[in-house]
């Protein structure tokens, strides 16, 4: 469930002489070549599911030569196990409690100290190609990049909206776009292949059936190699740094969670974590010290030669891959997906080399690297002590809350988002605080989740009864429970009761004020209800939150227009086209505002581009018929009324509209009788048929067949 994005822009400020170490005074001296990076980052991958972390049934030869020909942490870990929050410490080096980015839908703060901006200061080309939705540029993870490709072109299921990106076209991408690179590169590319549903193509659904997991990490595999392999021939593998890193794991219903976001057990933690430099790093070298994600980015720069920041929370691992030590430190590992999205308690936990404890509603404490199967958790065990002694030094989401409205608050430039969401009461607070007594413990609320799913399969199946009672039995036990609201407003939406919907997204907005996505909802209830100026209110806090959102821009536009206030409709649409927000819905409605003020040259460009985003939209064709018929091209006219009809072809306007074309710019009567009786026969008894009745007994009766 998307939580709203909260920061802002601001200027990076890279101080590259000073921090480089390299001084303008000796301009004699040739610069040293500076090493390509490559970091592969690979979603949702279990590190005990590849063949070089012991799985005999693993088919991933390419990481395991990576590891063979370079270094293998064994006990590399996320501190959260969830998608941008993971990305987001590996790439600053900074823990979620440091950068207040707990959960996925957040952002990255402006500003914030990056690999790529480090490197950007340095000279060096910046690129990104990643796979996912959740990472997309709103999220704040572009700072620094040159070129962040973030284009989507596949849905989770058929029909949905593109999320992902397949693996061989993540790897294409990526050498396209680094191909015609002159400068040292960071290229960062992202494999979102391993994350839920697993549907891996042939031939690898065949050769993994019953274990699709499994069969979507070797799809990955083999992607990857497409990637080494075209880097290769392009000659830009020598020199190379190449990092190879999960973001998290999978829980694969081990404790009872399908997937992962909710517990910090070894299956949801564990990550595969490879370095490979060729000359430059041992070959076949596995490291058993407990590491964190955090640690990549400090490492990265020294052994590139520059110096990390002085104050991020990751520690360089570079005395490890030389055969040394590091001291003993504990790893700080969190996760408020359950309380963000589910009202669930949160979980906070410290690692050390031999334990791990979690702080929870049931405290737990392991031995990690033997079980986690039998909680060995004592009151006045001194490994507790130690834990919440540690914990201490890590501010809670609450503090983290709290630090960032305060921000928020003072900064001037906000004051126009402040005045939107001060209007409709949504800085005041709301929903349930993470210390709050009595939160469900998530090992004893989890089966929550299955039941999520089932309503959501049932509805998707068209039981929307079964489904329903299934979510009104998950809110009667957790009542907080954010999707289920959500599932169920949509559900009832869908099903025309408005009234119903209306009260499942208002309480949604009372727990959760901050996510966009129940804004444009209840945005869309108001709407369907014959309440445009609600809607518009909505539709604007969702903006206020999250200015990218596409859903939220068309349908501020769509009111607009539909109130004849064009000016405004331009402003909403063009910001956000400036700002290289595109959808078919945004250009849809551009469409529709240049036609109105007939631009007619303006309409069809935005209607073409529509089509290019959206091949099925019969509506945009007629659109486009319309704007040549006013353009006097009768015959294209015809062909786009035509083209609609053929993903439409019972749609009475169209079929009458063509049938008036033949009939008063052809003069075919033929053709127009032919497309009059096809009307009329598509609703005999609707409002148009008397008068399609009359004009077919004219046709016939002066011969028209």
């Amino acid at each position: 469930m998307p939580v709203p994005a909260r920061g802002f822009w601001a200027l990076i400020a890279a101080t590259t002489i000073a921090a480089s170490g390299v001084s303008a005074a000796t301009p004699s001296v040739p610069p040293v070549r500076r090493p390509n990076l490559l970091i592969i980052t690979l979603d949702t991958t279990r590190a005990d599911h590849l063949g070089c972390y012991g799985d005999a049934q693993a088919r991933t030869p390419v990481l395991d030569q990576l590891a063979r020909s370079g270094v293998l942490f064994e006990e590399a870990h996320s501190h959260v196990p969830l998608t941008l929050p993971s990305h987001a410490v590996l790439m600053t080096g900074d823990l979620p409690s440091t950068l207040n980015l707990r959960v996925n839908g957040l952002n990255l703060k402006a500003g914030a100290v990056t690999l790529a901006a480090i490197l950007k200061g340095r000279g060096y080309w910046t690129g990104a190609v990643v796979s996912s939705v959740i990472l997309d540029r709103a999220r704040g993870l572009n700072q620094g990049f040159m070129h962040y490709d973030d284009r989507m072109t596949a849905g989770s299921r058929p029909g949905a909206p593109p999320e992902e990106r397949p693996g061989g076209e993540v790897s294409d991408a990526a050498l396209a776009a680094v191909k015609s690179v002159k400068a040292p590169f960071f290229l960062w590319v992202h494999y979102y292949d391993a994350h839920f549903p697993y549907r891996p193509p042939e031939p690898y659904a065949k050769a993994f059936q019953g274990r699709p997991y499994d069969g979507e990490i070797a799809y990955m595999d083999a992607s990857i190699k497409r990637l080494l392999d075209g880097l290769r021939g392009q000659g830009r593998l020598d020199d190379t740094l190449v990092v190879v890193a999960g973001d998290h794991g999978e829980s694969l219903m081990e404790h009872g969670e399908r997937q992962h976001g909710v517990f910090l057990y070894e299956c949801a933690l564990r990550v595969p974590l490879i370095l490979n430099w060729r000359g430059h790093l041992p070959e076949g070298r596995r490291i058993p010290d407990l590491c964190g994600l955090a640690d990549v980015a400090p490492t990265v720069l020294s052994l590139m030669g520059i110096q990390p920041p002085a104050k991020t929370d990751g520690e360089s691992l570079v005395p490890l891959l030389k055969g040394g030590s590091v001291p003993a430190r504990s790893l700080y590992i969190e996760s408020y997906h359950g309380f963000f999205t589910y009202g669930w308690a949160p979980l906070r936990g410290i690692m050390t080399e031999r334990w791990k404890f979690i702080e929870a509603p049931e405290p737990e404490l392991y031995e990690w690297r033997r079980s986690e199967a039998g909680n060995l958790y004592r009151p006045e065990a001194p490994e507790v002590a130690e834990g919440r002694k540690a914990l201490a030094r890590y501010p809670e989401a609450d503090r983290g809350e709290r630090a960032a409205m305060e921000s928020l608050l003072k900064d001037p430039s906000n004051g126009e988002t402040l005045r939107q969401l001060m209007s409709l009461g949504y800085l005041s607070g709301g929903g349930t605080r993470p210390d709050a007594p009595g939160l469900l413990d998530p090992k004893e609320a989890i089966g929550i989740e299955e039941e999520l799913r089932e309503a959501n399969d049932m509805m998707d199946l068209g039981n929307m009864r079964l489904g329903t009672q299934k979510l009104l039995g998950v809110l009667k036990r957790n009542p907080q429970n954010v999707p289920a609201l959500s599932m169920l407003g949509i559900a009832y939406m869908k099903a025309g009761q408005f009234d119903k919907a209306q009260v499942c997204f208002q309480e949604e907005i009372r727990l959760k004020p901050q996510m966009d996505t129940v804004h444009l909802n209840l945005g869309t209830v108001y709407k369907r209800t014959g309440k445009p100026e609600l809607a518009e209110r909505e539709y604007r806090a969702a903006l206020a939150l999250s200015p990218r959102m596409p859903e939220a821009v068309a349908s501020l536009a769509q009111i607009l227009l539909g109130q004849k206030r064009t000016a405004e409709a331009r402003k909403v649409l063009e910001s956000a086209l400036s700002a290289h927000v595109e959808s078919s819905d945004i250009y849809f409605e551009k469409g529709v505002l240049e036609a109105m003020t007939q631009n007619w040259e303006a309409a069809r460009f935005a209607f073409t581009k529509v089509l290019t985003l959206d091949p099925q939209r019969d509506e945009t064709m007629a659109n486009l018929g319309r704007i040549a018929f006013q353009q006097g091209r009768v015959d294209e006219a015809i062909a786009q009324y035509e083209r609609a009809l053929r993903l439409a072809p019972q749609n009475v306007e169209y079929l009458a509209t063509v049938g008036s074309l033949y009939l008063n710019e052809k003069n075919d009567r033929g053709h127009a009788l032919r497309y009059f009786q096809r009307a009329l026969a598509a609703d005999p008894y609707g409002p148009r048929a008397r008068e399609l009745r009359e004009m077919v007994r004219g046709l016939q009766t002066a011969g028209g067949e």
